[in-house]
């Protein structure tokens, strides 16, 4: 049996936090101010491999499955330490995720998605779903 579900990818948005709500110690710290081009290219090479990955058939079916069964931990694990997991929903006919991920030395970057695999018949062992 093939774990194989569709994937779609909805909502894509990239926004710059004003520096000016940056933190002292991160201003102090770093020798020249944060480049934002610099960072939206690091948001740019660390989600392509992050996407790159998931060519590997068992790590989409691990994604897939925390998708289905709302699984924070699981996640965020597979995502990488500058993503998170913002909140869980349900439509008509998919489960839903909604990630933010930051990039950059200061943090400057910040993109969130929506990943929707289709929903499964089959439902996770012991969870409420609540959609």
């Amino acid at each position: 049996m093939s774990l194989r579900a569709k994937i779609k990818f909805s909502r894509v948005q990239v926004s710059r936090r004003p520096s000016s709500g940056a933190r002292a110690s991160a201003r102090i710290s770093s020798s020249k101010c944060c480049d934002p081009v610099e960072s939206v290219q690091e948001a740019g090479a660390e989600l392509s491999e992050l996407f790159g990955r998931l060519k590997n058939e068992e790590l989409a079916a691990k994604l897939i499955y925390a998708i289905r069964c709302h699984d924070c931990r699981k996640l965020e694990q597979l995502l990488g330490c500058n993503c998170r997991v913002v909140n869980f929903f349900c439509t008509s006919c998919a489960d839903c995720v909604r990630i933010c991920c930051t990039f950059g030395r200061c943090k400057d970057v910040t993109i969130s998605f929506t990943i929707c695999v289709e929903r499964s018949r089959k439902c996770c062992s012991g969870r409420s779903r609540g959609c």
